[in-house]
């Protein structure tokens, strides 16, 4: 096995160096090593201006050789301020089996505990500069086909999602604006990012309108009722960042109403005239009389 050395730039004290063989058992893998981008960085001791440009760079870098990157650990300054950030390969690292919060489907699980990374060093004026980076990866490179679709890659730009929102706003599907920006583009490589991340870049745009004070209100109103009122109902879901995405309401009226009407019913989320751009999802019903009766409502960020 032919020995890599990887160098740590430090203009403050002597250049320290160390060898691939030590860094495997400090780390203590024993994978085998599958691909290696170079023999030589190309990107070791390079200077860069700022977090972005050192990001893209690399991510460029990535996308040229087959595999995505992320963004891994930090170091700060005592004033806040960073003094190393470090990226690292997609594959890196192991799932966390034990995550309390389960959920009903997960993605598909692709760590391979790579250890593939860069590190930089960002000095008091803000340059960074690239001080060591590893090569080696034990996984296989995505073919050149696919690599358009690696998470790193896809990023929807702010015109797209105008674009996207303006034809929505003039009555066209979603699914038919992605088709036209795909023939514009010539293909679905060179647009960027896929339909499910345009409908996510949507719903993130459209929480972004419900503001804190109006989720705040809108709970604590539905908890005020739930203490005055027996039968009444509410629950209401979160995204990752605690943001309010989905809720849903029904009273005691409401909950008769379906005990005695309940053999019919209807789900109704084509309303969606309002404030926020949010679905308004009704649970209708018909009584003995033909009219509409309402079993329960919520508003949704995606149907």
């Amino acid at each position: 096995m032919d020995e890599f050395v990887i160098v740590d730039v430090d203009r403050d004290s002597e250049i320290q160096h160390s060898s691939i063989s030590q860094f495997d058992r400090d780390l203590g893998t024993s994978d085998e090593i599958l691909f290696e981008e170079a023999t030589k960085s190309e990107l070791l001791y390079k200077d860069f201006n700022s977090e972005q440009e050192a990001y893209d760079t690399y991510n460029d870098y990535a996308f040229k050789h087959g595999f995505g990157i992320r963004i891994d650990k930090s170091k700060s300054q005592n004033d806040g301020s960073l003094k190393m950030k470090r990226f690292v390969c997609f594959n890196e690292g192991w799932k966390d089996e034990k995550a309390k919060n389960k959920r009903a489907y997960e993605r598909l699980d692709i760590r391979t505990g790579c250890l593939a990374f860069i590190q930089f060093k960002i000095d008091r004026l803000g340059l960074w500069t690239c001080t060591k980076h590893y090569m080696k990866h034990n996984h296989h490179m995505i073919l050149l086909e696919k690599r358009h679709l690696l998470r790193s890659q896809r990023r929807v730009y702010k015109e797209n999602l105008q674009f996207m929102s303006t034809l929505r706003c003039s009555g066209v599907k979603i699914s038919a604006a992605l088709r036209a920006m795909k023939k514009d583009v010539g293909g679905s490589p060179n647009l960027g990012f896929t339909g499910s991340d345009a409908y996510n870049a949507l719903s993130a745009e459209k929480r972004s309108l419900l503001d804190g004070c109006d989720s705040h209100q809108l709970i604590k109103y539905f908890a005020k009722r739930q203490l005055d009122e027996a039968e009444f109902y509410y629950d209401f879901e979160q995204d990752e960042d605690g943001c309010l995405v989905n809720f849903f309401w029904r009273d005691g009226r409401m909950k008769r109403d379906y005990e005695y009407f309940g053999d019919l019913l209807v789900f109704e989320t084509t309303y969606r005239t309002n404030k926020y751009g949010m679905i308004c999802a009704l649970f209708v019903g018909m009584n003995h009389h033909a009219n509409n009766l309402v079993f329960g409502m919520g508003f949704i960020f995606n149907e």
